[in-house]
């Protein structure tokens, strides 16, 4: 599913408040066929990753967390165990796959200095890095914006200018 699916699924609007302003993709969870996306609103989106919550902004869950979509499900369900309520998961039905997905505990990614990195952070690079299988090499320096978590346990999965899609090792970069 690309990005412009996502935006026609969702009607250009945040899948958990829908809201219109501001929108942008959010990866809920690693999937094969891409539908592990939702839709969220800057308001949204930067209180999942500070989980600095407001209880009454999500209020709107009450109808986001009966969406068909198993990604807004998930990431609905995710949100009401960290503001504690029992009471509102305990309504809801996930599937035993989309069960399993919620409750996965996600690996902690540090960068060489210890700090932690979080999917869309920017990071340097502070080691000249050959690629593998493209003949060219990533300068000490680099910024990659945007990075995004993986599956292979210490690297990230970001795009390098000039490059493209890479896997990098998390003890050659740097937050910014």
């Amino acid at each position: 599913m690309n990005e412009k699916e996502i935006f026609n699924r969702a009607n250009n609007k945040c899948e958990l408040c829908e809201n219109e302003e501001n929108l942008s993709v959010y990866e809920v969870y690693k999937s094969d066929d891409n539908d592990g996306y939702a839709l969220l609103c800057e308001t949204c989106k930067n209180q999942i990753e500070s989980q600095n919550w407001d209880e009454n902004h999500f209020n709107c869950l009450n109808n986001a967390m009966w969406s068909e979509v198993p990604a807004v499900k998930i990431l609905s369900y995710k949100i009401w165990q960290a503001l504690g309520r029992s009471d509102m998961t305990d309504m809801m039905y996930l599937s035993d796959e989309e069960m399993a997905v919620a409750n996965k505990k996600e690996e902690i990614v540090k960068d060489a200095n210890g700090n932690i990195l979080k999917a869309g952070d920017s990071v340097s690079v502070i080691k000249d890095l050959d690629v593998k299988g493209a003949g060219k090499t990533i300068k000490r320096g680099t910024v990659v914006k945007n990075i995004r978590m993986c599956d292979v346990e210490g690297h990230v999965s970001c795009r390098v200018e000039g490059i493209g899609q890479v896997y990098l090792k998390t003890e050659f970069l740097k937050k910014i």
